[in-house]
């Protein structure tokens, strides 16, 4: 391991002696007015390279922040989330499940921090925490004042399927840039936590991202956004990315990709990248179809381009604003029906915990439970509701059978999971929750609840569980907290009765 390390920082040693004095320049003159983005948002300005031979990129990063506190703040707390990969024992995974997260053995990657500044002045900073994950930047910032950070750094990375990772063709990137951490005005402290394997975890603020990306001539760029071509010299090509009002930045690169696009009738652009035969009909004719519908149900798609992009070595699907990355292997003629059932969800997402943003480990229900759910309404749709509760009953029936020890709740805290538990927990016993409550209020009360929570989220702020309740009753007159209640902490009261059919 230590020869490795030691290699690797060898190649980033030459890599600046051979590019920096050319790069630096490009960087530093991309920055931008020192103003923050509509409706007082962060605003976000990258200009980075990706450097294959070293498998690192270089960023520039500027952040126009404004502070949310209330109050005066001394420093402001930022992710590192790159710096889990520093050493072995801070991954978010079991042993267990090491050989296939990466492929080619476990190699150190993370964060080269050469330089942080405020207000145009070298700022006093230090990483946080056992494993270094965040990084506190110095600063003497007034409630709702406005500061100018700027860094720069390497990313090193390395061949894996987390949500940072290098494969044979591709290179997938989230949570990968410095973002400012949620300020939680209750325990006024940056809610911090460490990354999960299973579900969203990262707790930010929003932001408006402004990228520049150089890549090696012929590869490709997708991801949050609108990201196009705009030069190239013979071996290189530069990429501009934007994205309004994002939390959860990302960007993937590959060049093996063919691309492949179609309009909903609305006009989100989707677009499919893949090198699997075939394929590209099968997600197109998915995520088409479940965009049209969402927008029927829950009013104007959160994205205007929805990349959906064939990536080497996630062990499932993953999903972000205006971005989803699947496997190969789901995009075999043999996995359809998986990969419909994947694409469905994650389009929901782009409502329900993206756009109706909520605390993405405290409320991690009130995302993945109502995708979940909304995913197979998508499917009774589609196909009719034999086909729907054929699906159900093949997801759910066996998970409310299931007794789940440490007295987990569809609402608990999904740190407290296990990748198997949550599973039974919040996606599928959650999703039971949904039907009982759709089959107590009607189907159309319900989706219009569903709608209404989803307009309370467009003004950018957390939603609640209160929220929910509130936008149900809303939407139908009624008062929905004490049922909701009830089976949300009663729902694994099945586990005591017998079960052959669940309608």
């Amino acid at each position: 391991m230590r020869n490795k390390k030691l290699i690797r920082f060898i190649a980033i040693v030459l890599a600046v002696l051979l590019v920096g004095g050319v790069v630096v320049g490009a960087l530093v003159s991309a920055l931008a007015e020192e103003t923050p983005s509509a409706g007082g948002r962060n605003l976000v300005t990258l200009t980075m390279e990706y450097l294959e031979d070293e498998q690192a990129l270089r960023v520039a990063q500027r952040l126009v922040y404004v502070n949310p506190s209330g109050k005066r703040l001394d420093g402001v707390v930022f992710w590192a989330a790159g710096n889990m990969f520093r050493r072995q024992s801070a991954l978010m995974y079991d042993s267990k499940d090491l050989d296939s997260v990466f492929p080619n053995g476990y190699a150190p990657a993370g964060i080269d921090l050469r330089s942080a500044r405020c207000d145009g002045k070298p700022a006093d900073y230090g990483f946080m925490g056992e494993d270094e994950l965040y990084l506190r930047v110095a600063c003497d910032l007034g409630p709702g004042q406005a500061c100018v950070f700027e860094f720069e750094y390497y990313l090193l990375l390395m061949a894996c399927g987390a949500f940072q990772g290098v494969g044979e063709t591709d290179v997938r990137l989230s949570a990968f840039c410095l973002v400012p951490a949620a300020y939680d005005g209750n325990t006024e402290a940056f809610a911090l936590k460490k990354p999960l394997p299973f579900t969203r975890w990262l707790d930010c603020e929003s932001a408006d991202y402004s990228a520049e990306l150089w890549l090696p001539e012929g590869w490709m760029c997708a991801g949050t956004g609108v990201s196009r071509r705009v030069q190239g010299d013979g071996t290189r090509a530069l990429w501009r990315i934007e994205a309004e009002d994002a939390r959860d930045f990302a960007l993937s690169f590959g060049k093996r990709w063919r691309v492949y696009e179609r309009e909903s009738a609305s006009g989100v652009r989707v677009r499919a990248l893949t090198n699997v035969r075939g394929a590209a009909n099968r997600v197109l004719d998915t995520a088409v179809r479940s965009v049209e519908q969402c927008e029927a149900w829950f009013g104007e798609f959160p994205v205007k381009e929805l990349d959906i992009v064939q990536s080497d070595y996630p062990l499932d699907a993953l999903c972000f604003s205006g971005a989803i990355w699947l496997p190969e292997a789901l995009l075999g003629r043999k996995n359809a029906k998986a990969l419909a059932r994947s694409l469905r969800f994650c389009v929901a997402q782009q409502y329900f915990g993206l756009t109706a943003w909520v605390e993405p480990c405290a409320d991690a229900w009130l995302s993945d439970s109502v995708s979940q759910y909304v995913a197979c309404l998508l499917l009774e749709t589609e196909a009719g509701r034999d086909a729907f509760l054929s699906d159900v009953n093949r997801d759910w029936v066996s998970a409310l059978q299931q007794t789940v020890p440490g007295g987990l709740k569809v609402n608990s805290d999904a740190e407290l999971f296990d990748p198997y538990a949550y599973d039974i927990v919040i996606l599928r016993r959650g999703a039971v929750v949904m039907h009982e409550l759709r089959l107590a209020m009607g189907l159309d009360g319900f989706l219009n609840g569903l709608a209404e929570f989803c307009k309370m989220g467009r003004d950018g702020g957390t939603l609640t569980e209160m929220d929910f309740v509130s936008a149900m009753d809303r939407a139908t007159g009624g008062d929905w907290e004490a049922f909701l209640t009830d089976w949300v902490f009663n729902v694994d009261k099945y586990t005591e009765q017998t079960m052959f059919w669940y309608e």
